[in-house]
């Protein structure tokens, strides 16, 4: 689906992409198909071909300037309960900026509703260089939010530690540890796409441009440093998790076998008068079961006294 916005006379202005002349525009594709794509290469000249192998690819976020500028940057995506990224493709051809969405993104489809609504006027006014350091700092903030919850989920998690961790529990860690790495890579990208917009040349851009986009690579970096973080927190809590369950497991074998050592005083004994003897102490004498039993409850109860001034029950 296309959707061109144009800005005239002071005013934003929804249009069909024809339509779309010399005046300043937002054209969004959302989940392009064969014939938007088409009618994309058409109004912009850019070759089908290039437009189709960057969309059929997950391409690695990265700038490139020709006779227009391609800005490719990986957003966080929602899908199914998951958290994501997905490329956001960005091109700048003579006065228009097109934005390229596979899946819809929240923040891009904020600015429709409020363009729909006649404003975000701003956004056109500040120039190029400001609607595309808007986008992309909604996207570090959106990244900076999916690593803040994690952070909270990590936080609870810890306190579960304490007691013990679920399966669920330890599959949700792991999710967790695969969508920071997977926002890892996103970031690190990112940030190369950053650095080059402020200090590359684009004839595009200001340097008032240059500015706020050297303030959105220290924030993207120091987003990066959080979520390296959240990683090590993990990786921690899935060790600490390992150390506590190995305890766990030795006292529970210390138990078992301390049982089984105390089981078996009683069981040698009674072995030894189960044998078909014809001279056994005590077979005859009247007291003789008493003073058996007697003597395995007391060997009993010196062993179990024993074992538990000794380091088995520590």
């Amino acid at each position: 689906m296309i959707t061109a916005y144009v800005y005239k006379r002071g005013q934003i202005k929804r249009t069909k992409l024809a339509e779309v002349k010399r005046s300043r525009a937002w054209i969004r594709v959302v989940s392009p198909n064969e014939e938007s794509v088409k009618k994309l290469s058409d109004y912009t000249k850019i070759p089908l071909e290039e437009i189709k192998e960057s969309l059929e690819e997950e391409e690695r976020p990265r700038i490139t300037s020709e006779k227009y500028i391609e800005l490719i940057y990986r957003t966080p995506l929602i899908e199914n309960g998951e958290v994501t990224t997905f490329p956001l493709y960005i091109y700048i051809i003579r006065n228009k900026i097109i934005t390229i969405e596979k899946e819809p993104y929240s923040t891009l489809s904020n600015i429709q509703a409020n363009m729909e609504s006649k404003k975000y006027k701003f956004l056109f006014k500040k120039g190029y260089g400001y609607f595309i350091f808007y986008i992309l700092d909604k996207i570090n903030d959106d990244f900076l939010t999916n690593i803040d919850k994690i952070a909270a989920n990590i936080d609870v998690y810890e306190e579960v530690t304490k007691r013990d961790l679920k399966i669920k529990d330890i599959e949700r860690i792991y999710e967790q540890s695969v969508t920071l790495s997977f926002f890892n890579q996103a970031l690190i990208a990112n940030v190369e796409v950053l650095n080059s917009l402020r200090k590359g040349y684009f004839k595009q851009f200001s340097k008032k441009d240059k500015v706020l986009f050297e303030e959105l690579y220290y924030d993207a970096l120091q987003i990066l440093d959080t979520e390296k973080i959240q990683r090590e927190a993990i990786t921690n809590l899935f060790n600490l998790q390992s150390i506590i369950s190995s305890a766990r497991l030795n006292v529970f074998m210390k138990k078992l076998t301390l049982i089984a050592l105390i089981i078996s005083i009683p069981t040698m004994i009674s072995g030894i008068y189960g044998m078909n003897f014809v001279n056994i102490p005590l077979r005859y004498h009247p007291f003789g079961f008493y003073i058996t039993s007697g003597v395995i409850i007391i060997i009993t109860i010196f062993a179990l006294f024993y074992f538990r001034k000794s380091y088995w029950t520590q």
